[in-house]
């Protein structure tokens, strides 16, 4: 049962770490987060270390939670909406950039890895969406500055999803490492991993 709740206690620890400013001192819940992970990066590590064990070949599909499906659709569905803006999300080299990130998971100062991935995601997505936002605004019949607004929305709602959802060993496909596989609770102790990929597999 304790086992279970550990992916739980983890994304619990770091929604607070997110949402709870001002409830406790910040610095506090930020290393609380940072110790936990931690914990989980060294799990990770373990499991890439176990002998054998070799990283899928990586695959993205796109902007998760049906944002590059829902763009696909509108395209489809809208032929000023394509014509405008494209069938795919301005952002959505983005996704992909940041996907590669999560597949890979590295360990080595592995918090800090993955903060600075979501960091650069979101600032991809709002600069990106920041280039085609003449186009956009003209394709929904919307101002320019409201389309702005959402973008960087967008891009800050991301973020948040992934610093809360996107842990390591935590069981979940978009986990960080998700190319390798699902940490076991007491990996064999192997040797470190050499950091070699299979063969037609690119970083």
């Amino acid at each position: 049962m304790i086992d279970m709740l550990k992916p739980n206690l983890y994304v619990s620890v770091v929604l607070l770490a997110l949402t709870a400013p001002g409830l406790f001192a910040q610095t506090a819940i930020d290393d609380a987060a940072e110790a936990m992970e931690t914990l989980q990066m060294q799990r990770l590590a373990k499991e890439k270390s176990r002998p054998g064990v070799t990283i899928d070949a990586f695959n993205s599909d796109g902007c998760s939670g049906g944002m590059s499906q829902t763009w696909s659709y509108l395209a489809e569905t809208l032929p000023e909406f394509a014509r405008y803006i494209g069938e795919q999300p301005p952002w959505a080299h983005c996704c992909v950039a940041h996907d590669r990130d999560y597949w890979l998971g590295e360990t080595d100062f592995g918090y800090t890895q993955r903060q600075q991935a979501d960091v650069r995601l979101r600032e991809c997505v709002q600069a990106s969406g920041r280039e085609k936002s003449d186009e956009i605004a003209q394709a929904l019949g919307l101002a320019k500055q409201n389309v702005i607004d959402m973008i960087d929305l967008t891009g800050e709602l991301m973020y948040l999803a992934v610093r809360i959802g996107g842990g390591p060993c935590t069981g979940l496909p978009w986990r960080w490492g998700h190319g390798w596989p699902p940490c076991s609770e007491d990996p064999e102790p192997g040797v470190p991993p050499t950091g070699e990929l299979p063969q037609n597999t690119a970083i």
